[in-house]
């Protein structure tokens, strides 16, 4: 028997510029009002470490005194469980 972890995945398949579109929104909602000057690093893809984890990844977000940088990890660990990017060619 399958450990539940090993079972099929619920993520959704998006295409990377959706994703990002995703993770800016979101962290534009959370981000410190203090803070004007960060972003979101861009998303790629990356061959899954095993077979529950996402296959996308972000750039190092700079380290911020208003705790962007911190924000962004607590995103990576939300959205990693809901999203994948697609990666079949657009014609």
């Amino acid at each position: 028997m399958l450990h539940a972890a090993h079972m099929q995945h619920d993520r959704q398949t998006l295409p990377v510029a959706q994703l990002y579109a995703i993770l800016d929104r979101e962290f534009k909602l959370r981000r410190p009002a203090e803070c004007t000057t960060c972003a979101v690093p861009l998303p790629y893809w990356r061959k899954p470490p095993d077979d529950v984890s996402a296959n996308w990844f972000i750039g190092t977000p700079t380290d911020c005194p208003h705790g962007c940088h911190l924000l962004v990890a607590e995103l990576l660990a939300e959205l990693w469980t809901r999203y994948d990017i697609d990666r079949t060619p657009v014609h």
